[in-house]
């Protein structure tokens, strides 16, 4: 099968710059020190002043010998298969047996999340928010997370929980991976990894289920991105809108949403509807940007921000360890899928925005803010193990064209019996 040489020069750019950010966000997993010696001398004499202990730059972290002894047993377990040609084979299950399993899932989430449930938020800012949600609405409704503070109230209402919802939504979260990762490689195994890798995050279960910060924001957008897929495309721009009121920080996503409209195999009026009011959003975030005080880009925060990634993400080994392997994997498979392309960006796209952040404003780096990033990385995990890519798309291609063939030669046949 002839490749467009226009996806190759996007696969080989996408994957310049997400191998780029990732390998600056592995570093600190790797020296953890190495970074703040450059960029801010100040903190680690302060750790030596208070501990009375040396830190080198150069001193390894936990994560160095698991990340460099995955990469290279899967590097070389790559090379084996290639130079021998060795193809694994590949396999799916019915539509009843991947329900059923995501029933499963969803009961095991259900027993995870119990005593989170039913028990009160340990948060620090849990009395502002619960005191914003029970004088809600306001007076005077400008922007504002209006979307979380209405489902936290509706959880209250309707469960005398504010918990309730939250954890039916990253239930739905869940789900929506499951879906997002069978739509884009036809392949429900692919689908009930993705959904795995989810749930056996801790820092996906840590707040699944907590009001104060609530997953809403993160569904809306996947579930953007999943109707960019679907025939009710239309209403990915609304999910997406609804998305910036549980969480303006989803404002900073729309480049990498605009990447996955334009490289998706949807019709070209669809893409230009779509991004025409993704640049209206893009205003709205750009106002909102331009209201708080920006004093320019601090460098030393900006490259402190990568640092978040490995302390913050430490209980989620699989993520910190195979970040590398997936980027790379995203790559190889690109040529058969473009939509390795678009969960690539994806994944660079949220790393990178947490040092930027950083590095623009006073916002501080919290844990919950990687949630997205746990997703993608699922859905990328998921596609590696999918060898059938883009199966449908290409039975529908093969079916048109036999189609097509059907007609001429009806055609030709009509015209040599009136010839007759």
């Amino acid at each position: 099968m002839m490749i467009n040489p226009n996806r190759k020069i996007i696969s080989r750019l996408v994957f310049l710059f997400s191998m780029s950010i990732s390998l600056l966000t592995i570093i600190p997993a790797l020296f953890p020190a190495l970074y703040a010696s450059i960029f801010n001398p100040s903190i680690l004499d302060k750790v030596v002043f208070l501990n009375k202990i040396q830190v080198s730059s150069t001193e390894t972290g936990i994560w160095f010998y698991p990340i460099i002894i995955t990469c290279i047993i899967l590097f070389s377990i790559y090379v084996i298969f290639k130079i021998k040609s060795i193809k694994l084979p590949t396999f799916d299950v019915s539509k009843k047996v991947s329900v059923i399993t995501m029933i499963l899932f969803l009961i095991l989430f259900t027993g995870i999340s119990y005593q989170g449930i039913v028990s009160v938020d340990p948060h620090g800012d849990w009395p502002f928010v619960k005191d914003a949600v029970d004088h809600w609405p306001p007076g005077e409704i400008g922007f504002g997370t209006h979307v979380k503070l209405f489902l936290l109230s509706t959880s209250s209402t309707i469960f005398g929980n504010y918990r309730i919802v939250p954890f039916l939504a990253s239930a739905a979260l869940i789900v929506t991976t499951y879906m997002i990762t069978n739509k884009i490689t036809n392949n429900r195994v692919s689908g009930l990894l993705s959904s795995a890798i989810v749930l056996q995050s801790n820092l996906f279960l840590t707040y699944s289920s907590t009001p104060t910060y609530t997953t809403f924001w993160v569904l809306f957008y996947v579930v953007s991105i999943y109707l960019i897929l679907h025939k009710a495309w239309i209403l990915s721009p609304v999910s997406y809108i609804v998305s910036l009121l549980s969480k303006p920080l989803t404002a900073t996503f729309l480049p990498f949403s605009i990447f996955f409209i334009w490289n998706t195999e949807i019709p070209i009026k669809n893409k230009i509807i779509i991004s025409s009011i993704s640049i209206i959003i893009i205003g709205i975030g750009a106002t909102i940007i331009a209201q708080s005080s920006l004093d320019g880009l601090n460098w030393e925060e900006f490259w402190i921000g990568f640092t978040s990634f490995s302390y913050q993400l430490r209980f989620d080994a699989i993520i910190v360890i195979f970040l590398l392997p997936v980027i790379i994997g995203l790559f190889i498979i690109s040529k058969n899928n473009r939509y390795a392309n678009n969960i690539s960006i994806m994944i660079s796209g949220i790393l990178i925005t947490n040092p930027i952040l950083m590095g623009l404003t006073q916002i501080t780096s919290q844990p919950y803010r990687f949630i997205p990033l746990i997703v993608f990385f699922a859905i990328g995990a998921g596609m590696l193990i999918s060898k059938n890519q883009n199966k449908s798309n290409q039975n529908k291609s093969n079916q048109n064209k036999s189609n097509q063939n059907k007609s001429n030669q009806n055609k030709s046949n009509q015209n040599k019996s009136k010839k007759n």
